[in-house]
């Protein structure tokens, strides 16, 4: 039996582990490979939807469908997966997950049916399903929980550039290869994080002794606590359809309403990512220092929430504002959504991280399927042309996702987060 589930941390252990260098072998290099792959996977779809188009003739609906499908399975895996981490730990738990994405990388890769596809995409979501959520408990447990929103801001970083990965790099590597080839080597990259993290990740993780009922019970206990739905619902919508826009439709807004041909437009994804990374470590940076004075972290992720609706009002405003600094500023303050895991986490102690943000997650990617399959209904009520959709079917499509985030802002008002001076409690 592994030492993980029953044994304690020594002396030694205890001195060794609030080491940077132990932190960054144990958890920043292993959970965040985990979680770059997680990433590259959730966004390749906005580069290569051009091939499953021309291959399989895929309307948007199907391509919505298609890569939403991942949303949905990560989404059904997350309160198991809340149960598991805190019973048995991260590295028990994330390394056998990500050999399903292993099996649905392959999948994808052999596949000719859109059936076919939605199996090796839906197994690729259940595989990374834990990727974030592992790190976010190894920093519960490593850490103290007042530089959780820092940690979690710099392993997202590092997801960041698994969706940097998936722009111009991936583009220029098609020209070699292609698309199936590409998944061949995703599955050979996930098989190996899943070796570093069972061989990186120490054993010495002791939970606390309760059974899986008891466990799961305590779910259901946060899906009646209005202080959780308070703190999700004036982010959730807007970091859904973050998500859902970066994995798949920024793409096809790119070539369609900005007009940017293919290599333009990997350009231009790129340097969305580059954003993504930089908003991650500056709303994470942000925010560690701000809480010095009192500042909470729902009062930087608000505004930041706040700045990125402004962005997408500015992709279906028809103003001539460059296509990248939309993409940039789309990406740079959608990362503002994603601190709400670090809020969620600090509202109850650290066993209790696992469930209270998979829970969390639970909610945010069931959004996101839906609202990315909605968006290709939308957008297919205009038929599509040569030139793809009309710029009028993107703005009713982001307009109603939009509409979708205002009352967030609203909720978030109504609790004058500038006076708060405690984060509240679960």
């Amino acid at each position: 039996m592994s030492n993980e589930n029953t044994g304690s941390c020594t002396k030694a252990d205890q001195e060794i582990k609030h080491t940077f260098l132990y932190l960054f072998l144990t958890i920043f290099i292993p959970f965040g490979l985990g979680h770059f792959v997680s990433y590259l996977f959730r966004t390749v779809n906005a580069l290569i939807y051009v091939d499953l188009e021309r291959e399989l003739h895929l309307p948007a609906s199907s391509l919505g469908l298609l890569t939403g499908v991942y949303f949905l399975t990560f989404a059904t895996a997350q309160i198991p997966l809340g149960v598991m981490l805190d019973r048995y730990g991260p590295r028990s738990v994330q390394a056998p997950m990500l050999l399903f994405a292993v099996l649905g990388s392959l999948i994808f890769s052999f596949s000719h049916t859109e059936l076919g596809l939605i199996i090796g995409r839906g197994l690729i979501g259940l595989g990374v399903a834990g990727s974030l959520m592992s790190a976010i408990k190894a920093c519960a447990i490593w850490l103290p929980v007042e530089r959780l929103p820092l940690s979690t801001a710099c392993l997202l970083s590092v997801g960041g550039l698994g969706a940097m990965a998936s722009t111009t790099p991936l583009h220029e590597l098609l020209k070699w290869i292609s698309w199936r080839e590409a998944f061949l080597i995703l599955a050979l990259l996930t098989l190996f994080v899943c070796v570093v993290i069972h061989l990186s990740v120490p054993r010495t993780y002791k939970p606390k002794h309760t059974t899986l009922a008891e466990m799961s019970k305590a779910v259901g206990t946060l899906y009646s606590s209005w202080v959780f739905w308070r703190l999700a619902l004036y982010s959730v919508f807007a970091h859904a359809i973050y998500m859902s826009v970066l994995s798949l439709w920024m793409g096809p807004w790119l070539r369609d309403v900005a007009q940017l041909g293919e290599s333009s437009m990997a350009n231009t994804l790129l340097w969305g990512t580059v954003a993504m990374v930089a908003g991650s470590l500056a709303f994470g940076s942000i925010t560690d220092y701000l809480r010095r004075f009192g500042v909470q972290p729902i009062m930087v992720c608000g505004a930041g929430v706040s700045i990125f609706i402004v962005f997408q009002s500015l992709m279906i405003s028809g103003l001539p504002i460059s296509p990248l600094l939309i993409a940039m500023g789309f990406s740079f303050f959608g990362t503002s959504t994603t601190m709400n895991y670090a809020i969620v986490a600090q509202s109850v102690s650290p066993e209790l991280a696992g469930r209270v943000s998979s829970s969390f997650n639970l909610v945010v990617f069931v959004l996101a399927f839906v609202l990315q399959w909605l968006m290709g209904e939308i957008l297919n009520l205009w038929p599509a042309t040569g030139q793809g959709h009309p710029v009028e079917a993107y703005q009713w499509s982001l307009g109603v996702m939009i509409a979708l985030q205002v009352p967030g802002v609203l909720l978030w008002l109504s609790f004058k987060p500038w006076q708060l001076k405690t984060v509240a409690t679960a």
